[in-house]
């Protein structure tokens, strides 16, 4: 072979030997493009289905919870409504079992009822503010900037205590209901976070390498160069489409895919990092590109036949992904049927008395921030407006009664500042009203507070009680003089000589008494009864106990005297008021009693019985000494 024809063979073997090269190149590159775009079309499928799955079990979550509420509402019975304490146990069973952070319901004052508190909805829950016509899910950031999901729903026909209750409100852990979407498998990991249209997080949940609660929109800016990927997200969520994207992140590539929750506004997000679909094709074309550069016809055959089987491998894995997807939705179901089915037997207890609730807040020093008296509260008292009864602590506390100011205000405070939150605010007072003088009123309270415990809201109701204590004191009550009766008044000495409490106590009886009746008439007598008591009533302080027992004879116990020398100034000072005694009807004649007492050490627990018997001896002794009034001091 010549020069020529080995220049001739030479230049055809580099022809050929190129032409395999590029035709070798050619074919790696259109195999590369080509599984790139199966590669794509695979994993947009598995992403779209898992998506439409994921979403169809949110969608369907969001439905049962308003399910199980309407189911709830309509087991109500008149028996339900009975008291705050079986409403607020109904709640806390309601909230268990279907595991929800709470559970509430809602009456048209606002006034929001949970298992363990009742305050005023307006400010903690906005949703609540105009009032609901149709079922709502919407989120409200708490006091620590973390996000609460809320499904709410309108409630009518159902009142209690002459107030309508026109919504209830369930709260979700939408964190967690996130957080068990995320699937994890060999070399793989599929993230999943809910955002709103504005790119923010609904939740702390995990969503890949994103830090917790960032606005996907904010990674998606900072982290793609060219914007593109950007601008085409932000106007899907603005919008409400689902697309996908593949954007770089803490360099690697993701594949971010996300589609919107059927009426709720929100967008369900996918993320997944170099899955193991696309390892398995990259893998697949490093041994295409081996084999092409070292191999002719016969190596591309055998890459298209490689090819073949990992498309077909691809599409077998992501078929069982799938499967194993539709289990865990099948398995979801059936426990959300489950609950349904547990709900039936469920009953709402809702009750308050009728009454005007109250709301202080304090700040972070403990101090009162703000003083909230309802309309209703107002109204009890005579008042209407604000003006005449304005939103601060001293327009309730001028108003009570002298003698009950300082019990009334120490009670208060000492609930306010015990930060263990074991004493209670339950006390019954007088308040001057309006225009009927003064009533009595029952006020109880209870104190949200802070982790550290300090106090955070204080919250209450106020009742008017005045009929019921008008009741109970004429019970109690000696018509004639207006004492206590003797069954009350030996009842009360009774119980303060068994505390130990000691003091004075005096029993005594009217000299003469039927020689008054007798000659004057009834009448008469009655006068000089009523004179007596009334002496007697003022020789004792208002916190002693006065007393009749009966005809002619009277009693009176002080526990805070125990000595001879105090107990004899109190007698003498009713043997003064019994001289000043005036009747016309009988003729200068003077009005004396006889009188026994006995003093009795402090700490020292007694029977009423024995001290009786003695008083009553002493009673009899007096009697025999000549002169006015005269006393006899008993001992034990």
């Amino acid at each position: 072979m010549n020069v020529k024809e080995n220049k001739v063979v030479f230049t055809g073997g580099i022809i050929v030997l190129l032409l395999i090269i590029v035709s070798t190149i050619w074919n790696v590159q259109s195999a590369q493009k080509q599984t790139h775009a199966v590669a794509e079309s695979v994993s947009d499928f598995y992403i779209e289905e898992l998506a439409n799955r994921r979403v169809s079990i949110i969608s369907d979550s969001l439905k049962q919870n308003f399910q199980y509420m309407n189911n709830a509402l309509a087991s109500i019975t008149p028996d339900d409504l009975v008291s705050i304490d079986s409403l607020r146990q109904y709640l806390g069973t309601i909230r268990r079992l279907y595991g929800v952070e709470k559970f509430s319901v809602v009456d048209e004052n606002c006034t929001v009822y949970t298992a363990h508190s009742t305050s005023t909805g307006k400010s903690r829950y906005p949703f609540l503010a105009k009032g609901l016509t149709e079922p709502l899910v919407t989120t409200v950031v708490n006091y620590g900037g973390e996000k609460q999901l809320f499904i709410a729903l309108p409630v009518e026909g159902i009142e209690f205590d002459g107030k309508k209750i026109t919504a209830c409100f369930a709260q979700a852990n939408i964190d967690q209901m996130v957080r068990s979407m995320t699937f994890r498998a060999d070399n793989m990991e599929t993230y999943f976070n809910i955002y709103l249209k504005n790119g923010e997080s609904l939740t702390t949940a995990p969503f890949g390498g994103v830090e917790p609660g960032r606005n996907i929109l904010s990674v998606i800016h900072e982290n793609d160069e060219s914007q593109e990927s950007f601008h085409a997200i932000v106007e899907d969520f603005q919008n409400g489409r689902k697309g996908s994207i593949h954007v770089p992140y803490k360099r690697q590539n993701a594949h971010l895919y996300y589609t919107p929750v059927e009426e709720t506004g929100w967008m369900l997000s996918i993320l997944i990092y170099d899955n193991v679909i696309t390892r398995q094709i990259r893998n697949g074309n490093r041994i295409i590109i081996i084999l092409n550069y070292i191999q002719t016809f016969i190596t591309l055959s055998a890459v298209i036949i490689l090819f073949v089987i990992l498309v077909f491998t691809i599409r077998k894995n992501s078929q069982l992904m799938l499967e194993q997807e539709k289990k865990i939705a099948d398995e979801t179901k059936k426990a959300y049927d489950k609950l349904n089915k547990e709900t039936q037997g469920m009953q709402i207890i809702h009750s308050i008395i009728n009454s005007g609730p109250w709301t202080i807040e304090f700040n972070e020093q403990g101090e009162i921030e703000k003083c909230i008296w309802s309309q209703p509260f107002r109204q009890m008292l005579g008042y209407y407006t604000e003006e005449e009864f304005p939103n601060n602590l001293d327009s309730w506390a001028n108003l009570l009664y002298p003698d009950d100011k300082e019990r009334v205000l120490k009670a208060f405070w000492d609930a306010v500042n015990d930060y263990s939150g074991n004493t209670v605010y339950d006390v019954e007072y007088r308040l001057m009203t309006k225009n009927n003088g003064y009533r009595w009123y029952h006020a109880a309270g209870s104190l949200i507070r802070n982790a550290d415990g300090t106090p955070l809201t204080y919250v209450g109701l106020f009742i008017d009680i005045d009929e019921k204590k008008s009741l109970k004191v004429l019970s109690e009550t000696d018509q004639m003089t207006g004492l206590l009766n003797r069954v009350s008044g030996e009842k009360k000495v009774a119980e303060a000589l068994k505390q130990g409490k000691g003091g004075l106590l005096i029993l005594l009886d009217v000299d003469h008494f039927k020689f008054f009746n007798d000659t004057f008439g009834h009448g008469v007598g009655d006068q000089v009864i009523i004179n007596v008591a009334r002496c007697l009533k003022a020789a004792f302080r208002d916190g002693d106990i006065v007393f009749r027992l009966g005809g002619d004879e009277f009693a009176a116990y002080a526990e805070n005297i125990h000595k001879n020398e105090t107990a004899n100034k109190v007698i003498d000072r009713f043997i003064e008021g019994l001289k000043k005694i005036s009747i016309p009807e009988l003729q200068g004649r003077a009005v004396d009693a006889s009188i026994g007492a006995l003093v009795l050490p402090e700490g020292e627990t007694v029977d009423f019985a024995t001290c009786y018997k003695l008083v009553d001896e002493g009673v009899y002794n007096s009697k025999k000494i000549d002169g006015r009034s005269a006393v006899t001091f008993q001992s034990l």
